[in-house]
């Protein structure tokens, strides 16, 4: 695979950041791990995190933080395409359609044997027959006298990467052949989503805000990162489903906070100033249909007004490649205090940056490590 015309010449991605040119060959998957091998390594992460995730060792030396603002430019050099490298797995068509809309939806890409694994996995986790190191388990806790601890209050299992079989999602070949167009063939899974939509009520909601991804990470380029979410079961209006706006990738990254009105899910940010006038598109996805979407695209989900659950699992990808940068005096360093507060209360921390919290999250699944 080779950089894509414009941006391989020394082309600057959206952040104002030279890219750089992908690699021609391709390097395959890693196998699963034993479970004591398993324990080993998450027992080594968890133990990273707490001493402030010094550098592992053996590892490619962390760059130094870029001080730059989040403020993403929106400028590209002139050329046909920016945001995909050039690949044989993409017709031309599909990367134009990415180009000018900022998502690209692939039908039936993810089989139904292994929707059903990930969802039974889900329950396992739900059950409590599985705790996965370092998992963020959310959950409605106005329900838990009600069901227990069930699918019926679990609303989210976050950072799922010491889960071996969630994890199998995030080296599936067919869903990385597509990643690859999109950052190159270093691949580092960096945040792990299966979300259970619950039916909303009147003390509940489960509507997430428009919001930017690239609101969340403190790495750059914003055009090597893309994130993979694929339906679990239909997802449509009724239910909650992906609300995109199309050709909001080419904007800069907004301002986010919690809504003004509306119950606030922890970290469910949204923008702070939305344009009502910029068209949406409900992304109706069968199961097994996975959308692809670059991190500045505005997009959020509706409420599930029926009886039932939306299942989704997801994973945002980058190319090790990427760097860190530091959030200090940006839009999102209110960010990094709500998620460092989290962390010191959860691991006893003393201190903790945003770049360390995606230290422990970021696993390789193809390809070498050179900066993430």
């Amino acid at each position: 695979m080779h950089a894509g015309r414009a941006c391989a010449a020394g082309a600057k991605d959206a952040s104002g950041v030279l890219l750089l040119p992908g690699c021609a060959r391709k390097v395959g998957v890693g196998g699963e791990l034993a479970m004591e091998q398993v324990g080993k390594r998450a027992a080594a992460r968890l133990d990273a995190i707490l001493r402030h995730l010094s550098p592992r060792v053996g590892a490619a030396p962390a760059p130094t933080s870029v001080p730059t603002s989040a403020q993403v430019s929106a400028v590209t050099e002139p050329g046909r395409f920016c945001y995909t490298l050039d690949n044989d797995v993409l017709t031309t068509e599909q990367r134009q359609f990415y180009e000018d809309n900022g998502y690209l939806l692939i039908k039936k890409l993810v089989s139904d044997d292994d929707i059903e694994r990930f969802r039974k996995e889900f329950l396992r986790i739900c059950r409590r027959e599985v705790n996965p190191p370092g998992a963020m388990i959310m959950k409605d806790e106005s329900l838990r006298s009600q069901f227990g601890q069930s699918e019926k209050v679990v609303n989210k299992v976050q950072d799922f990467q010491e889960d071996e079989e969630l994890f199998r999602y995030c080296t599936l070949p067919e869903v990385l052949k597509y990643v690859e167009c999109f950052t190159g063939p270093n691949i580092m899974a960096m945040h792990t989503m299966l979300i259970n939509k619950l039916p909303d009520s009147d003390k509940q909601t489960f509507l997430h805000p428009m919001h930017q991804d690239l609101h969340y990470f403190p790495f750059r380029p914003a055009a090597r990162i893309v994130c993979s979410w694929t339906a679990m079961e239909r997802a449509d209006q009724n239910n909650g489903c992906l609300v995109v706006q199309p050709g909001t990738h080419k904007m800069p990254l907004k301002p986010h906070g919690y809504p003004k009105q509306g119950a606030g899910n922890k970290l469910f940010h949204g923008l702070l100033d939305e344009d009502e006038k910029i068209p949406r598109v409900h992304l109706v996805m069968e199961k097994g249909d996975t959308v692809f979407f670059h991190p500045l695209l505005i997009h959020g989900s509706g409420v599930n007004k029926t009886t039932g659950f939306r299942k989704s699992i997801s994973c945002h990808f980058a190319s090790s490649e990427c760097y860190y940068i530091d959030v200090k005096n940006t839009t999102q360093e209110h960010l990094e205090k709500e998620l460092a507060e989290m962390v010191r209360k959860k691991y006893n921390m003393t201190s903790a940056e945003l770049r360390d919290i995606w230290n422990f999250r970021a696993r390789l699944v193809q390809g070498e490590r050179i900066n993430l």
